[in-house]
């Protein structure tokens, strides 16, 4: 889903919602300003490491997943709301790229590709498993890297679920080599596919 459908008020409003469960209103205020000067413009794979930021309490650091899932949510109802006003406006050939398609599939590779043998059927496995809670209908029985898992994957939740991918990776190896793997198949992808909007993917 594209990053841009949504304001930086509309993702603030999101995010609020999302987080006033676990935090008061003072707090919230708090962290949400925190959120727009310093993640506003940001891409939506660093909630992650917002989250991880603002979590400073072990209550907080219990509920960091589960708000990571809430808040993605709220997230992506105001993007399907944003789209459905917007639909009409544009041809069907611009809503579905295979540009995309290929370009997404390109990404998840190349991050899948830096996981070590011994990680990787763990890290398969963690990344269904949130997809799942998440209540995605995916396909289980084989790698998020294989085509065959990409394909019945819709392009609206192509951000999300690269989201929820850095999210395992930070689990596995720490925020600071997940940016740098981004980093890098961001790089290679803007290369291969020039005439992609990476951010429909990020």
């Amino acid at each position: 889903m594209p990053n841009e459908l949504l304001s930086v008020i509309q993702k603030k409003q999101a995010i609020e919602r999302g987080l006033s469960d676990y935090m008061n209103a003072t707090v919230l205020e708090r962290v949400l300003n925190y959120w727009e000067q310093e993640y506003g413009d940001q891409p939506s794979f660093v909630l992650n490491r917002f989250l991880s930021e603002i979590c400073n309490t072990d209550e907080l650091r219990f509920y960091r997943k589960e708000m990571l899932r809430k808040v993605l949510s709220e997230m992506s109802a105001v993007e399907k709301q944003v789209l459905l006003e917007i639909k009409p406006k544009l041809e069907p050939e611009e809503l579905i790229s295979i540009d995309i398609a290929d370009a997404f599939f390109g990404l998840v590779d190349a991050v899948t590709l830096t996981v070590t043998a011994t990680d990787l059927n763990d890290f398969n496995d963690e990344v269904k498993q949130q997809l799942q809670d998440m209540g995605l209908a995916i396909e289980t029985s084989v790698k998020i890297n294989d085509a065959a898992f990409i394909e019945v994957l819709p392009l609206t939740l192509y951000a999300q679920v690269i989201t929820i991918i850095y999210e395992c990776y930070c689990e596995f190896y720490g925020p600071a080599k997940a940016d740098q793997v981004y980093a890098r198949a961001k790089m290679q992808i803007k290369t291969k596919y020039p005439d992609v909007d990476l951010h429909q993917l990020l």
